[in-house]
């Protein structure tokens, strides 16, 4: 931040504190449906090794930290504002406080707090943006008797999602982009409901990674993630949160064969406004989008006997201008006999 930002920053004192693949262990095989005789259709699951780990250390993010020096600290946060608290200091005359950004050495006085007041709310701050606040102690002559720092954020009012997705234990994971400095955020309050059920679910994670969220099949859910940094054991909340829609993988039953066709169906997912199918055929390293539907069904037509074709089918939720897709189960179909 530069010096002139400053301008318009002012110390208000208080008493008190202001403020996509998935992996599930089960595989499907479906009873072939002879037509005609000596024609099955076989239906199964692949596996895939494109999910990836839970990144739980610090190496995702080399980022300061937030520290204080004895004797200060900071005490709550909004979104654009801090406070601060420190120790009286003897024969003190008043408190200069000074701030500046984070990662500067140059400090902009804002004005002075008398001698029976130890705390201090600096206001009209940028969202998500750490600085540090010094208190300069006083006598009466106006020497510096002491001089403390302490390095403060705001609130966020949004993160950053480093990944998604639906994990193997049958939950969805959301890996966390860190802030700079790393501890500038606690933890998040996620806000999450089923569009099948409706009803929503508050769950705290006090990790600044990683956390998986439960989830059903057959439904899409709408996240939203709140961030908070916690002073003083107490959490301060984002009013603003990310908003994210995720569902789990769809799977896929056999629906019947021919000779030279397979189809495939599929239980209707909540909220979802269509279907996108996903064919990969033999010599192919890669997956075509081959029909959108809002059907629960798929006929794959001119298949070859004893081949193996890839699907996936992918739920899609349109938001807005955005289209959010569940997460993807792959499978093979094939036809074998003579």
């Amino acid at each position: 931040m530069k010096v002139k930002s400053f301008k318009k920053l002012f110390v208000s004192i208080t008493l008190s504190a202001t403020l996509m693949f998935s992996t599930a262990a089960t595989t499907f095989a479906a009873t072939a449906q002879l037509l005609p005789i000596e024609q099955s259709a076989e239906l199964t699951q692949e596996t895939s090794s494109d999910v990836p780990d839970i990144d739980s250390s610090n190496t995702q993010n080399a980022s300061a930290s937030l520290t204080a020096q004895s004797g200060i600290s900071q005490v709550a946060a909004t979104v654009n504002s801090v406070t601060v608290q420190w120790n009286s200091v003897s024969n003190a005359e008043k408190y200069a406080v000074s701030i500046s950004n984070f990662n500067s050495s140059s400090y902009k006085l804002l004005g002075y707090i008398g001698n029976t007041k130890n705390k201090a709310t600096i206001n009209k701050l940028k969202a998500g943006t750490a600085y540090n606040i010094k208190i300069t102690a006083l006598d009466s002559s106006g020497t510096a008797i002491s001089s403390r720092i302490v390095g403060c954020t705001t609130l966020y009012t949004s993160v950053g999602i480093k990944s998604s997705y639906a994990s193997t234990t049958g939950g969805y994971t959301f890996n966390m982009k860190l802030p700079n400095p790393s501890n500038a955020i606690s933890g998040y309050k996620v806000v999450y409901q089923s569009l099948a059920a409706k009803k929503p679910i508050t769950k705290y994670f006090d990790t600044r990674y990683s956390f998986t969220l439960p989830a059903s099949k057959n439904a899409f859910y709408q996240v939203k993630i709140y961030p908070y940094i916690t002073l003083n054991n107490k959490r301060y909340v984002s009013t603003k949160p990310t908003v994210k829609y995720f569902a789990l993988g769809i799977v896929l039953q056999k629906a019947g064969n021919t000779n030279n066709t397979m189809s495939v169906k599929w239980n209707k997912t909540a909220g979802a406004t269509s279907y996108s199918v996903y064919v990969k055929y033999p010599g192919s390293n890669s997956y075509k989008k081959v029909k959108t539907t809002t059907a629960t069904s798929f006929k794959l037509n001119n298949m070859k006997k004893n081949v193996k074709y890839g699907i996936k089918v992918l739920a899609n939720k349109k938001v807005g201008k955005k289209t959010w897709q569940s997460a993807a189960k792959a499978y093979t179909m094939s036809l074998t006999g003579r």
